[in-house]
């Protein structure tokens, strides 16, 4: 019979390198990819569920990769945050303005849309921010369709700017092709996970 006073502590969890990070992109990446390659690429034919599936896990992947930097800046930093409540949303309210480039750099990585309007330039990098942050709420957690679809239309595909928009309140969707946005939005993370991680 075992001996002692309960379970075993669990082992300490490795450190976090940033490649888990890199990882979570390439699961956006990947995603992406077979989004844009679905039903040989004619999107709007294509079974409404796995497309809804594929960018709903897109969304999930690209913001979940800035919620891993987070867990990453914690450890690296020896913030002392409890793993269980970061993420870059707790960490944004928790900076103190100072001259440390990190605090900018995290504040470049997050937006709360129920806090903001969309930027005037939905196209800017505030702007994709924005919108995949709204996205990955609206689109996620409460399966609304982001999507136009426009027969004869160049582009055929594109995202709606704000899915809470009703319909009935004017032009309310993007000029440029989904697949171009997408690949904008992957980029920006990209680019401000490696500025942030520059700046650690």
């Amino acid at each position: 019979m075992p001996t002692g006073s309960g379970t075993p502590p669990s082992p300490a969890l490795s450190p976090l390198s940033f490649y888990a990070v890199e990882e979570r992109l390439g699961f956006a990446e990947k995603r992406a990819n077979e989004l844009f390659a679905l039903n040989g690429g004619d999107l709007i034919h294509a079974e409404s569920s796995p497309r809804q599936q594929l960018v709903q896990e897109f969304f999930f992947h690209l913001l979940g990769a800035i919620d891993v930097f987070a867990q990453f800046v914690n450890e690296q930093r020896v913030l002392g945050h409890d793993p269980q409540d970061v993420s870059i949303g707790y960490l944004h309210d928790k900076i103190t303005p100072t001259t440390d480039p990190l605090d900018r750099a995290l504040r470049e990585l997050y937006v709360n849309p129920k806090r903001s309007p969309l930027p005037s330039d939905p196209y800017s990098d505030d702007g994709y921010l924005y919108r995949a942050y709204n996205y990955r709420h609206h689109v996620t957690h409460r399966r609304m369709n982001p999507w136009l679809f426009r027969m004869g239309s160049v582009p055929p595909v594109s995202f709606i700017l704000d899915p809470r928009v009703h319909p009935g309140n004017g032009p309310n969707h993007s000029v440029l092709s989904y697949d171009d946005e997408m690949q904008a939005m992957l980029d920006l993370v990209d680019k401000r996970v490696r500025a942030a991680k520059a700046a650690i």
